[in-house]
């Protein structure tokens, strides 16, 4: 089933440095420019982020996606260790563009 086709999901909230929701289409380019950085070959559009933010944990919506999108990265790889590495990076982009401290 195409994420897009999941009904009820919500974007779980990130709050910044300044204790306000982090816009979802920042926080969306913070786990692509991480993925870039890390030389990963996916990308998130929205729609996949809509239906990952089902998910609680951060760093557990990394790794289901891996899980289902990319398990040939587990063959190298730990979920949770590649999992660690992007968010991570995510949250470097985010402090370098000033959402957290």
């Amino acid at each position: 089933m195409n994420p897009a086709q999941h009904e009820g999901r919500h974007a779980a909230i990130t709050v910044g440095a300044d204790n306000q929701p982090i816009p979802r289409e920042t926080q969306l380019a913070a786990y692509n420019a991480a993925f870039i950085e890390l030389g990963l070959r996916f990308r998130w559009d929205a729609a996949m982020y809509e239906w990952l933010c089902g998910i609680e944990c951060e760093k557990g919506r990394v790794a289901r996606y891996i899980e289902e999108h990319h398990p040939h990265l587990l063959a190298a790889y730990d979920a949770a260790f590649l999992s660690g590495l992007i968010f991570e990076k995510k949250n470097e982009y985010l402090r370098a563009v000033g959402h957290l401290n």
